[in-house]
């Protein structure tokens, strides 16, 4: 059950019941059927609450905009994202929609003058096909939206098959709930995941006897299996007013009154293996109703910030990148500098806030971090940016990757010296199929920290202690190299920024922060 996918949840009675009917109005019929993700944000009423104005939201959305962290412009009023994702085996996105309304009205040709694309024309939709796969579309004055992969056929066939008109939209009756939780109750922040009949009983039954939360539960396996069995999804929901409240729901087929003594450690496991895991989420309160499980609590700054990353849509939608109305945004070279000192700032701002602010439970939730932050970087706009800029960026990008593999290496190393001892790690859900946003990531979630461990010893083999302690220090040893090998990347990474930014104050004679 994760996100990051940990994808959504509920919040009822966390929060204002304020409705708004004309939310999101023109997007939910636009949502294919087969979609099982989905993210709700009402940007204008998570920053007009009073937390907002009392500590200065919008002042810095438009730095951490600006800077690539957040997908969140300062002028979107609401966003909708929506996906078909292999839950199961991984966490590819067959394809994945967002749409965004603005506070103005936006139009398309500037998205393709600014970032070197194809104009277009599909169903009556002015479009644009960018060079990052993605298709950007006109649907109404200020209402864009995005696809990928950028296959024309496929756009043409979605814009038919969707209809505003249709009374319910297309949503499965999961997401269709989860809708309600913005549009009804008035919750800004909505992610859901449909997880029907994603898992079959054999699956579930291999994979809960490898969880340490469960090893010395009093729950009768056949029941925690069956329960599990009929899972229907996941929800976050966030309400913002005084405070930042949070809610995650997990909804069954069934009672989930079995989950009410381990369903909070079960879900903070998952979630941990899984790379989902934020911290504020150990001080939820647990309850269960009815067929549904929640975690419920205080979510803080880094929290949202670690939910609002999940976000992946393109910065071309919003072609904000640079005021082309700025001064000496015409000539050429003040579009090159304008241009490359933006880039210079987004790319610094994602290193600093991945080096700085992301505190990894294992090394597989920061495999998960890495390949994310690396994603971003690869979708930072380009055009007029100084060439040599853009390969040190494509240079940084890989050397996320590489330390992804060195995360995900981590675990497999471990498990590989660990079975040469005659034993067995505890890996934990390495390849769960309760997946999340980006989940499913089969990364070997070894914690950084000490873990229960198995071992099955032969008569040939030292006493079953002696065997523990040498499984033990396998972990420590590999942990620790991996550690080793993540702080040299760092120090060479800092290395060659410095490096780059004399380079590029030298060439341009202007300041690069």
């Amino acid at each position: 059950m994760k996100s990051a996918v940990c994808l959504p949840l509920l919040l009822t009675f966390l929060l204002t019941p304020t409705i708004a009917t004309a939310q999101f109005g023109g997007m939910r019929a636009r949502v294919p059927a087969d979609a099982n993700t989905l993210v709700l944000i009402n940007a204008q009423k998570m920053f007009g609450s009073r937390i907002a104005d009392r500590e200065g939201w919008q002042a810095r959305r438009q730095a951490a905009y600006e800077s690539g962290i957040s997908a969140l412009p300062p002028n979107a009023t609401e966003v909708l994202i929506a996906g078909r994702h292999d839950l199961h085996f991984g966490h590819e996105a067959l394809w994945e929609l967002g749409m965004m309304k603005f506070s103005e009205d936006k139009d398309v040709l500037d998205v393709a003058n600014h970032y070197g694309g194809t104009m277009d024309n599909i169903s009556n939709h002015s479009a644009v096909r960018l060079p990052d796969d993605h298709f950007v579309l006109q649907m109404g004055p200020a209402l864009m939206a995005s696809y990928t992969p950028a296959n024309r056929q496929d756009v043409a066939r979605w814009l038919r098959q969707t209809n505003v008109s249709v009374p319910g939209g297309h949503l499965s009756p999961y997401l269709q709930t989860a809708f309600t939780y913005a549009t009804k109750v008035g919750t800004p922040i909505i992610m859901a995941m449909d997880l029907g009949g994603l898992v079959s009983i054999g699956e579930i039954e291999q994979r809960i006897s490898k969880l340490n939360s469960l090893k010395d539960a009093k729950v009768p396996a056949s029941k925690l299996v069956s329960l599990l069995q009929g899972i229907q999804g996941i929800t976050l929901g966030i309400s913002i007013d005084d405070s930042e409240l949070g809610a995650i729901r997990v909804d069954f087929a069934d009672s989930a009154e079995v989950l009410a003594e381990v369903g909070k450690p079960l879900l903070i496991e998952i979630l941990e293996n899984q790379g989902a895991m934020i911290d504020d989420f150990e001080m939820w309160e647990p309850s269960v109703s009815g067929n549904t499980f929640m975690l419920r609590g205080k979510l803080g700054e880094e929290g949202t910030r670690k939910v609002m990353s999940v976000m992946e849509l393109p910065a071309s939608m919003t072609h904000a990148v640079q005021d082309a109305k700025s001064e000496g945004a015409n000539d050429p070279k003040k579009k090159t500098l304008l241009a490359t000192q933006q880039y210079w700032n987004s790319l610094n701002a994602l290193m600093d806030d991945l080096r700085d602010d992301h505190h990894f439970q294992s090394f597989g939730q920061g495999a998960i971090w890495y390949d994310k932050y690396s994603r971003k970087i690869d979708r930072l706009p380009i055009l007029n940016v100084d060439p040599e800029l853009v390969n040190f960026g494509a240079t940084i990008a890989a050397t996320f990757r590489n330390c992804e593999s060195i995360m995900k290496g981590v675990g497999r190393s471990s498990a590989l010296r660990v079975s040469q001892t005659g034993g067995t790690g505890s890996y934990g859900y390495s390849n769960s199929s309760y997946g999340g946003y980006r989940a499913s990531m089969g990364y070997g979630s070894t914690p950084y920290g000490p873990q229960g461990i198995g071992s099955g010893v032969s008569a040939m083999n030292a006493s079953r202690q002696q065997q523990g302690r040498e499984i033990a220090q396998i972990h420590m040893q590999e942990r620790s190299q991996g550690a080793k090998s993540l702080e040299d990347i760092w120090s060479q990474i800092a290395g060659e920024t410095a490096a780059m930014r004399r380079q590029l104050v030298n060439k341009y004679s202007a300041d690069f922060k």
